[in-house]
């Protein structure tokens, strides 16, 4: 859940609702960084007022939906007034969901989906089960919250992962007014613990009920918050730690195996030794007393084989002990190994996910960015267009911000997630002139997250011109 203090754009609306253009979702299918499934789109639905579950409605924006609750409730949005020094959280929005295996077993069921880019999934359908999941949650969400104050509840079947956007008005019911503070907690750590509450209280009385776990919570675990970036790095240390652990496991398994054979050889050895010693007893006990046999020699060759006898038997009993821990060590050594390589796939699915995550935010936000950037390359040229202002509209970038949108976009998308070489790569495939200087390239610690992005879409913009670009000047 994130906070939210300028409402929701169009182009986040319009994600959110996939209220695009035949072009757009062209566009969005192709987009090597997105993972829109076109053919799963008819798919995604909406869950409205009494858990109402319904095709997506597009008729208004999210702004729209959330100004008709404001005004028919008689609320006041304080982020509205004139001169605001200090804008309010007005809106929370949520994302709701869980593993990808076990929402797409909840999604899907056992039909087949193929991930691949441009596949067609069209044959699929949607299971009552996901339906049946999004309205527990949208109970729970009511319930907490107010469902009057629901502003949009829509599910996503067509990414990578199901998933749903919830954005909710904090409302305080008795003063008739937003106000994050009353709902969430007045200071951060009563904040956290609201979150933690509802953490507990959204498994128990719905993820438990679908075959989910809770997530860690991290005033058990001592955890501490991690920004995105050592978050992604202690991912990727915990998924190489795990993958050594577990070719470790699979060598200290291998290691037994091979000495329990070895304890079995032994143990089948001593098993035949004892045999023909018993052989030998009995024939010597059946020449006792025989004409002609030497029964001084016959008892002294018995008492020589009744020791050896016991000595074998010692000897068995410590092979069939060490036999016994071995097998019991194997078997400890598989189950751990069993743990080792579930959490492993938890890992590498958590870093997946995260990323796909990451990515849809800085998508969303950097189109918000990205429309502000472009709308101050403007001003400048608001009576006419000149040849003048032509070069003016060349050198501010605005070119490649209009002409390139979606290219520059993807470009920005890999430097805010720290890929510069992918980046570049990515310029330079798509005619750019290249990135220039970026050693040392990432966020200064005093940058907001909008100073970063626009840092981000300008660098971008930079390196998807291209180099050898000729501007025509005025006479």
């Amino acid at each position: 859940m994130r906070s939210n203090t300028d409402g929701i754009s169009t182009p986040e609306s319009n994600e959110q609702q996939r209220k695009w253009s035949d072009n757009l979702w062209d566009k969005k299918a192709q987009d090597g960084l997105a993972n829109y499934d076109p053919s799963r789109a008819h798919l995604n639905f909406e869950v409205t007022i009494g858990g109402k579950v319904q095709p997506i409605d597009t008729s208004k924006s999210i702004q729209q939906k959330m100004e008709d609750i404001l005004l028919a409730r008689g609320i006041k949005n304080p982020n509205a007034r004139k001169n605001v020094r200090r804008k309010q959280r007005i809106l929370a929005q949520m994302i709701f969901g869980g593993s990808r295996d076990r929402m797409l077993e909840i999604a899907f069921g056992d039909q087949k989906l193929d991930f691949t880019k441009g596949a067609d999934n069209s044959h699929l359908t949607r299971s009552e089960d996901i339906e049946k999941w999004a309205v527990d949650v949208y109970n729970f969400v009511a319930k907490r919250f107010g469902e009057q104050n629901i502003v949009s509840f829509y599910v996503h079947l067509d990414e990578t992962n199901p998933h749903c956007h919830c954005t909710v008005i904090p409302v305080d019911e008795e003063k008739k007014r937003i106000s994050w503070k009353h709902v969430f907690g007045q200071t951060p750590a009563e904040e956290s613990s609201t979150f933690t509450t509802l953490h507990n209280e959204l498994f128990k009385e719905v993820g438990s009920h679908w075959g989910m776990e809770r997530g860690s919570n991290m005033a058990e675990t001592g955890a501490k918050h991690r920004s995105t970036e050592e978050y992604k790095r202690d991912l990727v240390r915990e998924v190489q730690s795990l993958e050594n652990t577990k070719e470790g496991l699979e060598k200290q398994i291998h290691r037994m195996e091979i000495k329990l054979k070895s304890i079995s050889t032994m143990i089948a050895n001593l098993q035949v030794r004892k045999e023909k010693i018993n052989e030998e007893i009995e024939l010597i006990a059946s020449q006792f007393g025989e004409e002609g046999q030497d029964n001084e020699q016959l008892a002294s060759r018995m008492t020589e084989l009744r020791k050896e006898l016991l000595s074998i038997d010692h000897k068995l009993a410590q092979r069939q002990q060490m036999l016994n821990d071995t097998n019991n060590d194997i078997a400890k050594a598989k189950e751990k190994l069993e743990k080792v390589i579930i959490r492993h796939q938890q890992a590498q699915e958590n870093y997946g996910d995260d990323i796909d995550r990451e990515a849809d935010y800085l998508k969303a936000n950097m189109n918000i960015t990205y429309n502000k950037m472009l709308m101050k390359t403007i001003e400048p040229l608001q009576p006419t267009l000149s040849d003048r202002q032509r070069e003016i509209l060349q050198d501010s970038g605005f070119v490649e911000l209009t002409e390139n949108s979606q290219d520059v976009i993807n470009c920005a998308l890999l430097l805010a997630l720290r890929y510069v070489q992918a980046a570049t790569e990515y310029a330079e495939s798509h005619g750019g002139g290249g990135s220039g200087n970026l050693s040392g390239w990432g966020r200064d610690k005093d940058d907001d997250d909008e100073r970063w992005w626009m840092k981000c879409i300008a660098q971008s913009a930079a390196m998807m011109k291209p180099s050898a670009r000729k501007i025509k000047r005025g006479r």
